[in-house]
């Protein structure tokens, strides 16, 4: 039951990457359900997360509707259809980062924040604890730290091939992408920090760090593959001598 958890900076390809491992596994991919279902569980309205326009949002105003909505009503409960749609469904988790990394104001939003982390981690284990799964985002290889037979991995790339990442993906210029790029990589680097009390490029995190700027797209997917194949077989037998 192969379990592996995709982080890295943003822009460095987790997402398509994490498609194309699950496919090439025959494994589940869960990335937005993560947040769906923890928003959920702590009463958070992210149906209305991002509209269904096809303009392009700026990200300080989609930043700003993403914090009104998560954080405006705690007592609502509930998913009403499904949570993203349209263009800019790939950055919300970066988004996520952005918006639990920031200082809490009150205690209010220190036991938001504390619900929001403690509903994440309980999605995550019980997804994995189902097997056969790529797991993107959201710290899942600190949630998952001690699970036995996970593969951890972390995407890392120039940041010139990041940059290019986000002006198609976000159809910004390259100016406005490098701001997007930097302000959302920041804000994941505190987000580890801030829950996890670690740094997020720690190289010791990961069973593999792979830069996808340099290698192969094919030779990425292959690699993942692999290591998740082999320690999937190595779990299977110390289970079987246990």
């Amino acid at each position: 039951m192969p379990i592996i958890t995709i982080n890295g900076t943003i822009g460095s390809g987790t997402f398509e990457v994490g498609q194309m491992v699950a496919n090439s596994l025959n494994l589940n991919y869960v990335d937005r359900m993560v947040l769906a279902e923890a928003a959920r569980r702590v009463g958070s309205p992210v149906g209305v997360l991002v509209e269904k326009e096809q303009r392009v949002i700026r990200f300080r105003e989609r930043l700003g509707r993403f914090l009104q909505t998560m954080l405006e009503r705690s007592a609502i409960s509930g998913v009403s259809g499904e949570p993203y749609f349209g263009r800019g469904v790939e950055m919300l988790p970066a988004e996520t980062y952005t918006e639990l990394a920031g200082d809490a104001s009150s205690s209010a939003q220190q036991v938001n924040d504390a619900a929001f982390i403690d509903a994440t981690t309980s999605v995550i284990k019980e997804v994995a604890s189902a097997g056969n799964v790529v797991i993107i985002g959201r710290g899942s290889n600190m949630i998952l730290a001690e699970t036995p037979g996970v593969v951890n991995v972390a995407l890392v790339a120039p940041a010139e091939y990041r940059v290019n990442t986000i002006m198609h993906r976000e159809h910004l210029d390259q100016a406005e992408a490098r701001a997007y790029l930097d302000q959302l990589e920041e804000a994941r680097l505190t987000f580890f920090r801030k829950f996890f009390k670690v740094e997020a490029t720690d190289p010791n995190l990961y069973h593999l760090v792979i830069n996808t700027g340099l290698i192969n797209q094919d030779a990425v997917i292959d690699t993942i593959a692999r290591v998740a194949t082999a320690q999937e077989s190595s779990q299977e037998t110390a289970e079987a001598a246990v």
